[in-house]
């Protein structure tokens, strides 16, 4: 009997811890607070209020400033706290820190995020006045100067906002790809190369070989029968028909112009009113103004302009001059030739063969003279071709995540 007693008792004891430790476990919450609001619906309501409730809900600490004040309403569906808490910052001119559950709301200027500060961003490639126009207009809350001496662009704001700069800065300080233009003038007897096109037989109705194609046509119809640039100028050259006149280069960058004169500067007398005479000097030649714009792998847009300037009548101690000019957009790969043609020049050469000693005598001796006029027809054929110029690479610096910044207050 007393065995019995002490089974029952200690089975009472058991059941009592047992229930305890059950206890104790439905106690601890098991379910994490919901992170997606299903419902939200406040009118005319406390600001602060609904900061705090929210927050709970969603197992936040809200820590809010003395000036945070002002009512709300919103509506919201399926959201979660932090979608919420962006939109009633946004509205209420709010800014907010987050660290960890815990969130800090305060006014502009308040939070330690929020404090002015200064960061200062090196330009290796592009303008930094230009660099610094741009971000005015893409963040206009931001204080940009520019330093052109130093190269730097100094931003003043907030740190997030900094950060915003560097994100800019580092999209638009690239190197830009630079560019050789290879430009090769030659002079070549028109005459001299329609007889090449009859000698080697090149065949098209469309081109009239005997008097009125330029040859820039007739020498990209023998490109296109097979034969090479190197070989027409050579054969040209070996019978003094062609002369290399000038082979300059050019470089430049993306987008930005270039230009080449092949000619002379010849001095223009101007008189004022009370007599004082100025000299101005007009170039004179061809001058070719080159804009290449890179597009993708190795195609190239070249907007070129082509003016032929020419001495004309002269008048008093002046000469007019005969201007023309041709723009063109020309699409074209690196390492690809161009040629222009049609700057055409003529003219007459006398030609006298005389009898020696006969062809001297008084009167009698034009019998022993003959006098031929020729008709000489040239043309410059420029060449241009475009190629990468090979350059030092330089590393940008920039540390745009984390730009030298310094703290200013308030």
């Amino acid at each position: 009997m007393r065995n019995k007693l002490l089974l029952v008792t200690f089975g009472l004891i058991l059941t009592v811890f047992t229930g305890l430790g059950t206890w104790g476990l439905a106690a601890t919450p098991t379910q994490p607070k919901p992170e997606v609001l299903t419902r939200i619906s406040f009118y005319k309501a406390d600001l602060v209020a609904v900061l705090q409730q929210l927050a709970g809900e969603c197992g936040y600490n809200v820590i809010v400033t003395p000036e945070v004040q002002g009512t709300v309403t919103v509506q919201f569906q399926q959201v979660t706290f932090e979608e919420v808490l962006q939109y009633l910052m946004q509205s209420q001119g709010l800014v907010y820190e987050k660290k960890g559950r815990n969130i800090l709301i305060g006014k502009v200027g308040q939070l330690q995020s929020d404090q002015k500060s200064i960061g200062y961003f090196r330009i290796y490639f592009a303008e930094p006045q230009k660099i610094a126009d741009i971000l005015k207009k893409v963040i206009p809350t931001a204080e940009i100067v520019a330093d052109e001496r130093t190269r730097m662009v100094v931003v003043q704001g907030s740190k997030s906002l900094i950060e915003q700069v560097g994100g800019v800065v580092q999209s638009l300080d690239r190197k830009m790809e630079q560019i050789t233009i290879e430009v090769k003038v030659v002079e070549v007897s028109v005459s001299a190369l329609r007889q090449l096109g009859v000698n080697w037989e090149i065949g098209d109705a469309s081109l009239d070989w005997g008097v009125t194609s330029s040859g820039a046509d007739l020498i990209l119809k023998m490109i296109k029968d097979g034969y090479t640039w190197n070989m027409i100028i050579r054969n040209l050259m070996s019978d003094g028909n062609a002369r290399l006149v000038t082979a300059p280069s050019v470089s430049t960058v993306d987008g930005k112009p270039a230009s080449i004169l092949i000619g002379d500067k010849v001095p223009l007398e101007t008189k004022d009113a009370d007599g004082n005479i100025s000299v101005t000097y007009q170039e004179v030649g061809v001058k070719l103004n080159f804009t290449p714009w890179v597009q993708q792998t190795d195609d190239i847009r070249l907007d070129l302009m082509t003016q032929v300037n020419s001495l004309g009548e002269k008048v008093g101690n002046n000469y007019t001059i005969k201007a023309r000019e041709v723009s063109s957009r020309i699409q074209a790969k690196i390492g690809e030739t161009l040629f222009i043609g049609g700057l055409i020049s003529h003219e007459e050469r006398n030609t006298l063969s005389k009898v020696p000693v006969l062809a001297d005598i008084p009167l009698l001796g034009k019998l022993f003279r003959n006098t031929e006029k020729a008709k000489e027809e040239t043309e410059l054929i420029v060449t241009i071709t475009p190629r990468w110029t090979h350059s030092i690479q330089i590393k940008n610096n920039n540390n745009l995540t984390n730009p030298e910044v310094k703290q200013t207050g308030k």
